[in-house]
């Protein structure tokens, strides 16, 4: 059985039921949690029902299950891949519950390596920090940061937890922003909340994935999913823009009208879907047509007030 954020739309469901012709939409329906006191708003019968085998109660709409929201469906296990999956801090903060997302029992299995930083996190030398001087099987030598202190502490990797502060400039090499840079701007126990060095956006990692580095990533990753560098997309709000950077789980999309351009940056699950333009030609300002390979001019007026100050012209290939 898989809990899944669904992709439902309500209303069609309504339409359906109520005899209404309901056109099959190219657009699919983007994902959220699945209310039923707005389905009962919208005439859907809600049917309540007990798993045996779990005791657990959902909710029946359309034939499909539910609970708090997410989707329950039971599928076969060849039908799904889960061996190696790296999900993002965003979803494990979304389908689990208090907390468990970022507690130490669900950590991945991490080794250490001589010269990181390190906090114990459990058992009587909790709290104490120190430096990784020797990895010995699942054991760690650790010299204290106390002045009281003077020898290596062993201490199993299962009780510490690597330590940055504020400041620190950081390599994600594992999970789902493997790859990125940034700065880190907060620490929330072995979670840190980074600046992205190539979005410039905050992305929350576990200080498990990250190493001190001096590397600052460019974003010159070209393709993510099912969309490229360039792309035309539209969002979630229904507003649309070009794809000008992509990173492994955001974007930066240029949108906004001509006079106000606008560069935002948008997660994955908030792009509903790509803008597949077939034509070959369009028109410039003096309704000429222009295709692939033209060479066209792009022009602004520089002025203040009403005089002219300057006209700039650049010359350019039509892709």
């Amino acid at each position: 059985m898989l809990k899944l954020i669904p992709r439902v739309d309500l209303q069609a469901v309504a339409d359906k039921l109520d005899g209404r012709k309901v056109s099959k939409k190219a657009i699919i329906p983007s994902q959220r949690l699945v209310n039923s006191g707005e389905a009962r708003n919208l005439n859907i019968p809600v049917d309540s029902r007990r798993e045996r085998s779990t005791g657990i109660s959902f909710d029946v709409i359309d034939g499909k299950t539910f609970k708090d929201g997410f989707l329950y469906k039971t599928v076969s296990k060849k039908s799904i891949e889960y061996q190696n999956i790296q999900p993002s801090f965003d979803e494990l903060e979304r389908f689990c519950e208090s907390g468990m997302s970022t507690s130490l029992e669900n950590r991945r299995k991490f080794h250490y390596m001589k010269g990181d930083a390190v906090i114990v996190v459990r058992g009587d030398l909790i709290n104490l920090m120190g430096w990784v001087e020797k990895v010995e099987d699942d054991n760690l030598h650790i010299k204290p940061k106390r002045k009281d202190l003077h020898t290596t502490i062993v201490v199993n990797e299962n009780y510490v937890c690597k330590y940055f502060k504020l400041g620190d400039h950081v390599k994600v090499v594992s999970g789902a922003h493997e790859g990125a840079t940034g700065t880190v701007i907060k620490v929330n126990s072995n979670v840190l909340i980074l600046v992205c060095d190539a979005t410039r956006e905050d992305i929350s990692v576990f200080a498990d994935n990250v190493v001190d580095s001096s590397e600052v990533t460019s974003g010159a990753t070209t393709r993510v999913g099912d969309y490229e560098l360039h792309d035309l997309v539209m969002l979630v709000d229904m507003s649309f823009g070009m794809i000008i950077r992509l990173e492994s789980e955001s974007l930066q999309v240029l949108k906004g009208d001509p006079d106000r351009p606008v560069v935002a940056v948008v997660k994955l699950r908030e792009i509903k879907y790509k803008i597949d333009d077939r034509r070959n030609s369009t028109k410039d300002r003096f309704r000429n047509d222009v295709s692939i390979k033209d060479v066209v001019r792009f022009s602004w007026v520089l002025a203040k007030g009403n005089k002219v100050l300057s006209n700039i012209y650049v010359e350019v290939y039509c892709s």
